[in-house]
């Protein structure tokens, strides 16, 4: 780089030293070395920046500023980053399993795992992706059959859920699916989760006044009964929005 930048200079001076580099690529610039980088070599602009896999979703001033520079964004930590955190992150990564389980359904012998929806994403979005292969089996996921057998399937709504939960797989911090319940009524309310097993209804609620509107976390398929003071009125509600998503229920006669 440093030779490069002293032959443009004597080139400038009308000396006949063409610059060596064709092109070149940069790793874990932050914002500014890139800035500074195109500002001091205008000539000679990186064509490719690797960089960690966090900073897809985490950085989106660097990302949008190589996007508008046409340089091409490769990504590392791919798997250790995203599917190591699955012990930390469940929910989220029900979302792969479930996806995964989905799109293996329409191929016939094609195996596809979390991991092949995971390079699949990145792959969608236009990120170059190496992952390492230390067995026949990661071999097999990462394949070319394998991502083939994905990329056409993607749907708008896979791909909101994978913005979902990639970046709480990469944080660690799970996602539940968040409910809103907004009393309707003149009277107080409480709200109760029903088990399904036992059909217990367990309280989980402060007492909602009139117009108040009560946030809980919970998962899909969950049921949850609301109540008067009085039991005169019983409402039942079914959780039926995603993880990451959010559910308004109205509790009214």
């Amino acid at each position: 780089y440093l030779d490069h930048q002293h032959r443009i200079k004597l080139t400038r001076k009308g000396m006949k030293h063409p610059p060596l580099i064709a092109s070149i690529g940069v790793s874990n610039f932050e914002l500014e070395d890139m800035k500074e980088l195109m500002l001091t070599n205008p000539r000679v602009r990186p064509q490719i920046y690797q960089g960690n896999s966090w900073l897809i979703f985490h950085d989106p001033f660097l990302m949008d500023y190589l996007r508008d520079h046409n340089i091409f964004f490769q990504s590392y930590a791919v798997m250790s980053g995203i599917l190591q955190n699955r012990e930390r992150a469940p929910n989220a990564y029900s979302i792969l399993s479930g996806l995964s389980r989905e799109l293996m359904d329409k191929q016939n012998g094609v195996t596809i795992t979390e991991g092949t929806v995971v390079l699949a994403y990145f792959l969608h979005k236009n990120i170059g992706v190496i992952p390492r292969a230390a067995s026949a089996k990661h071999q097999q996921e990462n394949s070319l059959q394998s991502l083939s057998a994905v990329l056409p399937h993607l749907t708008s709504a896979h791909i909101g859920q994978l913005e979902t939960a990639i970046p709480a797989l990469m944080k660690g911090e799970d996602i539940h699916t968040s409910v809103s319940f907004m009393n309707a009524l003149s009277t107080p309310i409480q709200i109760h989760w029903l088990n399904p097993d036992t059909k217990e209804e367990v309280l989980v609620s402060n007492i909602i006044h009139p117009g108040s509107v009560e946030i809980q976390n919970s998962h899909p398929g969950h049921r949850f009964v609301a109540y008067d003071p009085e039991r005169e009125v019983r409402k039942e509600f079914l959780v039926d929005a995603g993880y990451g998503e959010k559910q308004f229920f109205s509790v009214e006669l």
